[in-house]
């Protein structure tokens, strides 16, 4: 039989599976865009092939082998076909997996990966937005409802022309009920000026959006570098929530707040903070106090609190 079987089904990957379901492999190194890529052993070298071959709506998965090389995107991509996920096959670490994405080096692409499609998976992989053009401050927008987001590194920006005011490792314009667990965003290797967000919650009225056991990190240079930034009042409906999230700033300058929320309407929208922490270099959650709450019951929770489980770590 050799080592490895015929075909890969979804389920020996732990992915839905449906009648139709295929597996493409890629890989940097010993691929070639003239396989089919549905044996490890043939794979296809470049993530946009993959993805061209899959069909939405029938649990195709395009598989990145993980390697000492990654996969550099020609452009921008959009993930648009709903019921297509995307999984590296690396070792399962928290940060910088070794099934890597990577932006073209000078890329003007003011998003690398759109993700409009929903009831997708994507885990295991590291994402990358290193490009030399300043007109690249979006490192993956999602726009798509109730995908799921499992060991994602969402690395942002990461050249000093494109970590500037307005950047984002994580956008959400949409993306109502998704879940984000066990992820990381943002990057300590750079410095982040005034206005530079690990997620920006751009617009769209998502609802029931949850983060659990996730880590948001900088090294910020600039007091107004920030976690999350909400733009506007449209950056929810209902809740959001923060469940065992890690908060940190590499404090070369402590920030003033981990969130920074614009004008909201409290009856109707709210983050929630369930036994979050933050790093002695973030100053505060919030420092308006209008919209993030936390604290244990509902009957705890009111506008303008921080009650409940906060713990603020102590300088070493």
């Amino acid at each position: 039989m050799g080592l490895y079987p015929v075909r890969t089904r979804n389920y020996e990957l732990n992915l839905p599976v449906g009648p139709y379901s295929n597996v493409y492999y890629v890989d940097a190194v010993n691929g070639d865009d003239d396989h089919d890529g549905l044996r490890p052993e043939k794979p296809m070298l470049t993530i946009e092939a993959a993805y061209a071959a899959c069909t939405a709506g029938q649990h195709d998965v395009v598989a990145l082998i993980s390697g000492t090389s990654g996969f550099t995107l020609t452009g921008a991509l959009t993930w648009a076909k709903d019921y297509t996920h995307l999984v590296g096959l690396c070792a399962p670490v928290r940060t910088a997996q070794r099934a890597r994405i990577f932006a073209p080096a000078a890329g003007e692409q003011a998003v690398l990966l759109t993700i409009s499609a929903q009831g997708c998976i994507f885990k295991d992989f590291y994402i990358f937005n290193g490009s030399a053009a300043a007109a690249a401050l979006g490192n993956v927008l999602v726009t798509g409802e109730r995908n799921y987001f499992e060991n994602v590194h969402f690395a942002g920006s990461g050249h000093a022309t494109n970590c500037v005011d307005g950047s984002y490792s994580l956008g959400l314009n949409g993306g109502g009920e998704s879940l984000f667990k066990n992820c990381t965003f943002g990057l300590t290797t750079i410095a982040q000026p005034t206005g530079v967000r690990c997620v920006a919650l751009i617009g769209g009225y998502p609802p029931r959006v949850v983060f659990e056991d996730c880590t948001f990190t900088l090294h910020a240079s600039n007091a107004a570098a920030m976690h999350v930034e909400a733009e506007d009042g449209a950056f929810c409906i209902e809740y959001m929530v923060f469940k065992d999230c890690f908060f940190f700033n590499e404090a070369e300058t402590a920030i003033t707040a981990a969130f920074i929320i614009a004008a909201v309407d409290v009856s109707r929208q709210g983050i929630y903070l369930i036994n979050c922490v933050r790093s002695s270099g973030v100053l505060d959650w919030n420092t308006a106090d209008a919209c993030v709450w936390a604290g244990g019951s509902m009957s705890d929770i009111g506008a303008g609190t921080t009650q409940g489980l906060m713990v603020v770590a102590a300088d070493a």
